[in-house]
């Protein structure tokens, strides 16, 4: 995130690299995505190998769309922290956001060689352009709650018996700034699954840099730690992004009374709708949708020059 670049693509659009006034546009949109600002994708730049940058649609002066990505030479390609790489978009009627997305695609083709992953958002569910200009689709879902009707009774019976239990068991939930005495748990997690953290310590401990546009969570019982969730802001949204528990915290139910907590506290302070990023894996499908949520598509876009599809296809 440096300077901006301008090239001429089509004669109604323009991309500009890293536009000055990209966050701007992405704090002013409807549906923002936390993992399109510019502070989001520095502190990912400060952990993980590759660049961070911005690509925007530009017509008369003014951003129309957009993504948010990361190239690894001339590959574009996620770090693991980037749940979504986010296309965004403003209000545009059918036939401009097709020309828009053209644009986007023409030039992407034209500057790199393999574009391995791009998400458009679960707000953003036109991609015929995209299409049109040979990329590749993958449907994945998501889950959305909506929080302004959201209270206990919109959660499932099994998983509210588990919140009053917890609740019984007198587990305080409160907010930290301090990831340190979070990391043990956060890798203990992924070692009773056999499986590799997706995040380095570093980005985990660097979390709390993005101030406002984060909140850490945490449940204790006696003041023993038990289970933490962090929480991406963005607008009126909230997004699920890093949680792990105890041994001790999955016996006395910590994670469906914490998460319920938070959406009570995000619903008290304004916020619309809560991200749960992902349902994609059964397991944590079953978790997340038992909070009242609703399964939505998002499009993973990927593009590969016909050389590498045909050796592929050997």
């Amino acid at each position: 995130m440096f300077f901006a670049k301008l090239i001429t693509v089509m004669a109604k659009f323009e991309i500009v690299e890293n536009h000055p006034k990209w966050d701007q546009f992405v704090e002013n949109l409807e549906c923002p995505s936390p993992f399109a600002t510019s502070s989001f994708l520095k502190l990912v730049d400060s952990c993980y190998h590759g660049q961070s940058f911005t690509l925007s649609v530009v017509s008369s002066g003014n951003i129309f769309m957009g993504a948010a990505l990361r190239k690894v030479g001339k590959h574009i390609r996620p770090a693991p922290p980037m749940t979504y790489m986010p296309l965004v978009y403003d209000h545009l009627n059918h036939r401009t956001l097709l020309d828009a997305q053209i644009a986007l695609a023409e030039y992407l083709k034209k500057n790199f060689s393999v574009i391995h992953y791009i998400s458009a958002t679960n707000f953003f569910q036109d991609v015929r352009g995209f299409q049109r200009e040979g990329f590749g689709m993958q449907v994945l879902y998501t889950a959305l709650s909506d929080l302004t009707d959201f209270g206990i009774m919109k959660v499932e019976q099994k998983q509210r018996n588990t919140i009053y239990k917890a609740q019984r068991e007198n587990i305080t939930v409160e907010e930290t700034t301090d990831m340190e005495p979070l990391w043990d748990i956060y890798i203990s997690t992924f070692d009773r699954k056999s499986i590799e953290p997706p995040y380095s310590k570093d980005f985990f401990l660097a979390l709390p840099q993005l101030g406002e546009k984060v909140k850490i969570y945490t449940a204790k019982k006696d003041e023993q730690l038990l289970g933490f969730a962090a929480i991406l802001l963005q607008g009126k949204g909230a997004y699920y992004y890093v949680s792990g528990n105890t041994p001790k915290g999955l016996s006395l139910g910590t994670s469906p009374l914490l998460m319920f907590t938070i959406l009570e506290k995000l619903k008290s302070e304004g916020y619309l709708y809560f991200d749960w990023c992902a349902i994609n894996l059964p397991r944590l499908a079953n978790f997340k949708l038992s909070f009242g949520g609703k399964a939505v598509p998002y499009f993973a876009l990927y593009y590969e020059p016909k050389w590498l599809r045909m050796l592929r296809a050997r």
